[in-house]
């Protein structure tokens, strides 16, 4: 999971699995953080795990924080690359100390080749719409282009605002999926933009 910063499902487009991808990780755009907004990395024996379930569950991805610390341990605790969390688990918060929004600069593959990936980005709802996404978006965009030349993220139709937005940060269609042709026309409508013109 990728966008789950305005991770709203409604009725308004129909629901289809999708990925985008950055051919390149040059000219990543900058976007300052408002004033008293701050982004720090994961830290050991800090209780950044339980942060983490808490953020995702408050923007919806999870019924209970449980699940999703379940969820943490399971995927990431496990993963022979958790000595990597230090570099790559980004955390948003406000002036007062508090998380409020989460991105991991990580890796998979696509199309055969080992990339870099834009994983599991979180804003919890009240502070949705404050411009703190972007932000922190590229702050993780620039940690992944330190040691991938290339980026790919998974996402859904019904997060259309974060597609929007990933657009906005040079990422592109990837049309090699199922229905995709479906999903970006769909997309192309509800975001009044032609994604089709940018596809792989």
């Amino acid at each position: 999971m990728t966008d789950n910063y305005l991770h709203q499902s409604n009725n308004d487009i129909e629901y289809y699995k999708i990925k985008m991808y950055r051919s390149n990780m040059d000219s990543i755009p900058a976007y300052p953080l408002p004033s008293g907004y701050s982004i720090k990395l994961f830290q050991e024996n800090s209780n950044d795990e339980q942060k983490w379930a808490e953020i995702t569950t408050a923007a919806g991805e999870f019924h209970t924080v449980q699940e999703g610390y379940d969820r943490f341990v399971k995927e990431f605790l496990s993963h022979k690359d958790h000595d990597l969390f230090p570099e790559r688990l980004h955390f948003l918060l406000n002036s007062e100390g508090k998380y409020i929004g989460t991105a991991w600069a990580w890796f998979g593959e696509l199309d055969g080749e080992e990339q870099g990936s834009l994983y599991w980005v979180s804003i919890i709802p009240e502070y949705q719409g404050r411009k703190l996404a972007k932000p922190l978006v590229t702050t993780v965009l620039n940690k992944i282009s330190e040691y991938s030349k290339k980026c790919f993220l998974d996402s859904q139709t019904t997060s259309w605002r974060a597609i929007n937005m990933y657009a906005d940060l040079g990422f592109k269609p990837y049309m090699n999926t199922e229905h995709s042709d479906k999903a970006w026309q769909a997309l192309s409508k509800i975001c009044h933009r032609n994604f089709l013109d940018n596809e792989q």
